[in-house]
């Protein structure tokens, strides 16, 4: 019994022979709207979202109270005022490239400046 050929029988899947049709991918430009529609978008529970309006406002004003406070060189402060035009740069391309955002955005960027102008 051991000389006997082994039978192999061979299952079709439930897929078939054919290959699997790729999904359909969305465009770059779709992905990067998403994730930025994601990454500013408020959260849904109760708790996070206090946390991130709170934090929102704080941050901001601990920096701007640490701005006054403290003596900084001059190349520091203008390197803060450079990342500040360029974040504003890009706040404002993002309110035009990804609608869906717009308030969310403004909404932010209003309680940021509560914060800033706390913190002085």
């Amino acid at each position: 019994m051991a000389d006997e050929q082994k039978i192999v029988v061979e299952v079709p899947s439930d897929r078939g022979h054919y290959s699997p049709v790729p999904s359909p991918q969305s465009s770059k430009l779709e992905e990067f709207k998403k994730g930025w529609v994601n990454a500013i978008g408020l959260p849904d529970n109760l708790p996070d979202l206090a946390y991130t309006l709170a934090s929102t406002v704080a941050i901001p004003a601990l920096l701007s109270s640490c701005w006054v406070s403290i003596p900084f060189p001059g190349f520091i402060r203008l390197g803060v005022l450079g990342v500040l035009a360029i974040a504003g740069i890009v706040t404002l391309y993002l309110r035009q490239a990804v609608p869906e955002v717009k308030d969310i955005l403004l909404l932010r960027v209003g309680l940021v400046a509560v914060g800033v102008l706390l913190g002085i």
